[in-house]
């Protein structure tokens, strides 16, 4: 089974008023080609008055395996665990800590199989297709700590660089090359934005991949 835009939609409604009260903001809902993450949660802090407030909530799924409906729906329901404790302002113990697991323990109670892994088993769709794409990768570390990985358009990589240079967030950033399946889902960006990931994530891909200089991206970015 695949899920689109609208199937999420109806399942986000239901569990929404089932085991949230109807209380959750409603996020904009994407579906991807992500390998390695099955579900995740995205946000914005938008400052209001003198306080910063996240918002701007985006819930994606990814399509990479061919699963059943009830996969599905506990990494759906996974994802808006993250969002009840976000967008509630509720402070956690960790990622998944206990604030997470009473929730996800409450769901389950009602048949579900929701785990703090969203792990899925299934068959990759279209496997060899995705994997043998290329991408360039922009791994930047900001001043604030956060992590941000991006997918630049092969035309624009001297343009970001530039404007990454610019920038006086950052504290470092770096290039690469992958052919990793994870960054089906990420558009080709023309300026300097990226995907907000997990320290644990982030060090995991940059070891991954194959760096590369500007000198050489320059030459593929012109063919």
């Amino acid at each position: 089974m695949q899920v689109d835009v609208g199937t999420l939609g109806e399942w986000f409604s239901f569990f929404n008023n089932r085991y949230f009260g109807g209380d959750l903001p409603q996020p904009v809902l994407s579906v991807g080609m992500s390998r390695t993450r099955l579900g995740s949660l995205t946000w914005e802090c938008r400052r209001r008055l003198f306080r910063r407030r996240p918002g701007g909530y985006v819930i994606r799924i990814s399509n990479y395996y061919d699963v059943d409906e009830r996969s599905f729906k506990n990494v759906l329901l996974h994802e808006m665990i993250h969002l009840y404790i976000v967008s509630k302002g509720i402070r956690d113990t960790s990622p998944h800590g206990k604030v997470f697991r009473l929730k996800m323990n409450e769901i389950n109670a009602d048949g579900w199989a929701v785990s703090v892994t969203s792990r899925m088993a299934g068959t990759p769709k279209n496997k060899s297709v995705r994997e043998k794409r290329q991408r360039i990768i922009l791994a930047v570390e900001m001043s604030d700590g956060k992590r941000l990985l991006s997918v630049v358009n092969r035309r624009y990589v001297a343009v970001v660089d530039a404007a990454v240079k610019r920038s006086g967030n950052v504290s470092s950033h770096s290039w690469y090359v992958s052919d990793d399946a994870c960054f089906s889902d990420y558009p080709a960006v023309r300026t300097a934005k990226g995907r907000v990931v997990s320290p644990e994530m982030y060090d995991r891909m940059v070891a991954s991949m194959r760096a590369v200089d500007m000198p050489s991206l320059a030459v593929v970015s012109q063919k």
